[in-house]
């Protein structure tokens, strides 16, 4: 059991969405990714999803169920360096 700098793993790539996985708690994996611009909407309807920023500002977009009707709305949640947001499946 060691400690996991993570500064130096995101030392170690440059690419842009391409997750690196660092660790494994249980049957769940801590992954690394840089993020710049827009990502494809999806949404993962096993698991909850942690984004936690070092550096930076995330702009997580969300889509919602409206109050009526089956119309969803968007909002948008700021996550900002040294924050997390947990999205839940």
């Amino acid at each position: 059991m060691n400690p996991i700098n993570i500064l130096d793993k995101f030392a170690g790539f440059s690419e842009q969405w391409a997750p690196r996985r660092i660790a494994e708690v249980d049957d769940m994996q801590v992954l690394l990714a840089r993020l710049q611009g827009s990502f494809v909407w999806h949404a993962h309807d096993r698991e909850d999803e942690l984004f936690q920023v070092i550096k930076g500002t995330l702009y997580m977009q969300l889509k919602t169920p409206a109050d009526e009707g089956d119309q969803k709305t968007i909002r948008t949640k700021v996550v900002r360096e040294g924050e997390m947001l947990v999205g839940p499946k």
